[in-house]
């Protein structure tokens, strides 16, 4: 394993943190299970301080125990968020170029963005270098129920799961437009499947429209959405129709580069 000198030399900013993340660097390919006391003497720390690291994060469904060894191994969460990597880095590779061309095309930002628990998790964003129209960037969480992303997604999900993330997000209102009940958002989720896109009406910051189209991988599923965000006097209601059709096609073009063949 390579490590890098500069980053071995710094300070830890969060010293339990990186306690924590030391006992998760023990398991190998060549040491998947590992016992307290063997992780105690690799790293000089006191058993209790191991015990109660690997406890908190089989708790969180990042390690688990065998009962009868009473080893420890690391868990499917990690199965489960190196998915999440895995999808993320192919769909930016295939989806920047469309990216740009949209963002050529429009001259406003263009956002791509995926589901993650419930919310969505921006992963790329591209903008014109003369503008900056919003705040959100790269990495950030976001509500499913007031972005365009994330509505875009969320339309073509079972109605069962609209109601699952209602019930672990809520409603929270951010501007004057944010849909705040279950029954106004289950009509909004029957709208945008019917026209195919998704529209942020200045839902989640005010002042900014958002147009936002789903992305399929190769067997379909919707994981993923595109869109377009800027001002709303430089969206206007009227160009909606017009600009979601040029948008469906670039939002097309990346599903076919991730392999779907359907329409």
């Amino acid at each position: 394993m390579v490590i890098d000198e500069k980053k071995q030399t710094q300070e830890p900013r969060v010293k339990s943190l990186h306690k924590a993340l030391q006992v998760l660097n023990c398991f190998t390919a060549d040491q998947p299970e590992l016992g307290v006391t063997e992780i105690s003497h690799m790293l000089g720390l006191q058993k209790s301080t191991v015990y109660n690291i690997l406890a908190t994060f089989e708790q969180e469904g990042f390690t688990e125990q065998d009962p009868v060894t009473k080893k420890y191994r690391l868990g499917l969460r990690f199965l489960h968020l190196s998915n999440v990597v895995r999808s993320g880095l192919g769909l930016r590779r295939v989806a920047l170029p469309v990216m740009e061309k949209a963002m050529r095309r429009f001259e406003e930002t263009v956002h791509l963005a995926i589901e993650q628990d419930g919310q969505v998790v921006y992963i790329e964003s591209v903008q014109p270098p003369d503008r900056s129209v919003s705040r959100l960037a790269t990495g950030k969480r976001a509500h499913m129920h007031c972005t365009g992303v994330g509505k875009a997604i969320l339309a073509f999900a079972p109605d069962e799961k609209v109601q699952q993330v209602v019930r672990t997000h809520g409603l929270p209102r951010f501007t004057a437009n944010t849909i705040t009940t279950l029954e106004a958002l289950m009509e909004e989720m029957v709208a945008t499947r019917r026209r195919g896109y998704a529209v942020d009406n200045m839902e989640h910051e005010w002042g900014i429209r958002c147009i936002a189209v789903p992305i399929r991988d190769e067997n379909g599923r919707i994981h993923a959405s595109m869109s377009i965000s800027g001002p709303s006097e430089r969206l206007p209601l009227e160009e909606i129709d017009r600009m979601a059709e040029e948008m469906m096609q670039f939002g097309l073009e990346v599903s076919r580069g991730l392999g779907w063949e359907g329409y």
